[in-house]
């Protein structure tokens, strides 16, 4: 009896940690595979990834001829149609730097297109062009849960925080794919530990 109510309380956890898709219509889940990337510093420990207080100069790595501080994972998700949605949990557990990248849409043709950064304040914003997402939700030690929704054929893309609906642009035309982790904003600086406990891919 003590093993099945153990295995009753494990299941009820798992279950409470799985991530719901947001926005209508239907979707079907994904499991892409990935690959890690680590830059002038960074590293990456299970789910959990740091950058230091400053870069260390090296440039060997993917993704790291710029030689910022870089913890990511790329995922092989590429796609030029249809509509992705990703959803990650994330919470950062030390921060005493600023204006760091903690996930990305990235656009194969060179363009960054969408990055989410975050502030010492605990701040959600689009390093690209500044625009405010979410003010003050991000705070050290406060888990948050993102989902982003791209529809590649009408071009538009929006940031769910919390699964409440914060942002949206559009998109340009190209391959996408997703990064997740922490990197280093042109006017950014570490160090930061930050762990993504859980993601989930869908499609339609």
């Amino acid at each position: 009896m003590l093993a099945k109510n153990i295995l009753l309380s494990l299941s009820a956890v798992t279950f409470a940690l799985a991530l719901s898709p947001v926005g209508s219509g239907t979707w079907t889940a994904v499991s892409p595979s990935y690959t890690t990337q680590t830059c002038a510093g960074g590293s990456i420990s299970g789910s959990t990834f740091t950058l230091p207080t400053d870069p260390n100069g090296s440039t060997s790595g993917s993704g790291c001829s710029n030689g910022h501080l870089r913890a990511e994972r790329r995922y092989t998700n590429d796609y030029t149609s249809g509509v992705h949605q990703f959803a990650g949990t994330f919470k950062i557990t030390s921060f005493t730097g600023n204006k760091i990248a903690i996930k990305q849409s990235f656009n194969e043709g060179g363009s960054l297109f969408f990055l989410l950064g975050v502030t010492n304040t605990g701040d959600l914003y689009n390093v690209e062009g500044g625009a405010t997402i979410d003010s003050g939700v991000a705070t050290v030690g406060t888990t948050v849960t993102i989902n982003t929704i791209h529809d590649a054929n009408k071009n538009t893309y929006s940031v769910y925080v919390n699964g409440v609906e914060k942002y949206s642009i559009s998109s340009p035309t190209g391959e996408f794919y997703d990064k997740f982790g922490a990197y280093q904003t042109d006017s950014g600086t570490g160090a930061i530990s930050i762990d993504w406990s859980s993601s989930a891919f869908w499609t339609q």
